[in-house]
């Protein structure tokens, strides 16, 4: 079976809602009973308390109790997992721009300062509990998923049609049927190459400050090149996301057997399917992204815009004409 116009599989990912729960987006790690880490947040709160005292009474054990601070800060895995390193955001900053910063004990004293005049005796009052560790690591757990994406496309393509190898040269591309390389994960002079040899233009990366694919698949005449996101919900950031998978697509080859795809997992994909129509009749963000992206798909016949139901029946119909006798 042939591949199908890229409206069929936009449309039939718009009938395929992403699941609430997606294996592959799952992080479940417990670190509240990692026994040394809760040692060393307890320690801190500790001297915390302590310094907090002190400070104005005795400035010399005040500077020894800093010392101590500062080492378990800066040299314990995970402590920015306590609500001490939680208050810096409301003094606009990060742990990770902390560690980044010069002077940082110069920085960490005046946090203190602030700390013990803002939260000290509040925190005293409501008392501490570790399972504050936990939640915090559990909230920042989204931040940790940058590779998910990818692992499930891989597995997508390799559960669909097969154990497919990684090409290590142009000429693995070139000369074998089935091949991928992942561009944005350690093979960008391999795509570069494979951008010259193939004379490809891939405007999209050019106008990205060099941005490179998630994934190049290879299958037979077809080269896939997929940029893929994983969006929960509306904002910014999740439009600047939006509009660069709209933007991906927008490109054209010569040859009509270069496919651009943009992958969209994620709860977001599901608000496309039945945008909330705003009240002044004007079409919001959503809709127009909608709008956007069938619009370009009817321009960019090449192309295509699928989830993660719309990716599947890609690949089945992918094999299908490998195989003209299999069934789907």
């Amino acid at each position: 079976m042939a591949l199908k116009d890229n409206l069929y599989y936009w449309n039939i990912s718009l009938k395929h809602p992403e699941p609430v729960v997606d294996k592959y987006y799952i992080l479940d790690k417990v670190i509240a009973n990692d026994e040394n880490l809760i040692k060393k947040v307890e320690r801190l709160r500790e001297l915390i308390i302590s310094y907090c005292v002190v400070i104005e009474k005795d400035k010399t054990i005040a500077s020894k109790i800093l010392d101590e601070i500062f080492n378990i800060i800066t040299t314990t895995d995970k402590i920015q997992y306590t609500e001490f390193v939680a208050f810096w955001k409301v003094l606009d900053l990060s742990h990770s721009i902390f560690k980044q910063l010069p002077d940082k004990k110069i920085i960490l004293e005046n946090i203190l300062k602030e700390y013990c005049k803002r939260r000290r005796k509040l925190y005293d009052n409501l008392g501490y509990s570790n399972i504050v560790v936990q939640a915090l690591y559990d909230n920042g757990t989204s931040r940790k998923k940058g590779n998910s994406g990818i692992l499930k496309i891989k597995d997508i393509i390799q559960n669909t049609i097969g154990n497919i190898p990684k090409a290590r040269s142009v000429e693995d591309i070139k000369h074998k049927d089935i091949v991928y390389i992942l561009p944005d994960s350690g093979d960008r002079e391999l795509f570069l190459q494979f951008l010259k040899e193939f004379n490809i233009k891939f405007k999209f990366g050019k106008d990205k400050q060099n941005k490179a694919p998630d994934f190049l698949l290879k299958f037979v005449d077809h080269v896939f090149i997929i940029e893929a996101k994983h969006l929960k919900e509306p904002g910014g950031e999740q439009n600047k996301s939006i509009n660069e998978l709209i933007d991906f697509i927008k490109q054209r080859e010569e040859n009509p057997n270069i496919h651009y795809i943009s992958f969209l997992d994620g709860l977001y994909f599901n608000l496309l399917i039945n945008p909330i129509q705003s009240k002044n009749r004007k079409k919001n963000k959503i809709q127009k992204q909608r709008e956007d992206i069938e619009n370009t798909l009817k321009t960019y016949k090449s192309n295509f815009f699928v989830n993660t139901y719309g990716f599947l029946c890609l690949l089945d119909d992918l094999k299908s004409s490998l195989n003209p006798n299999s069934s789907t």
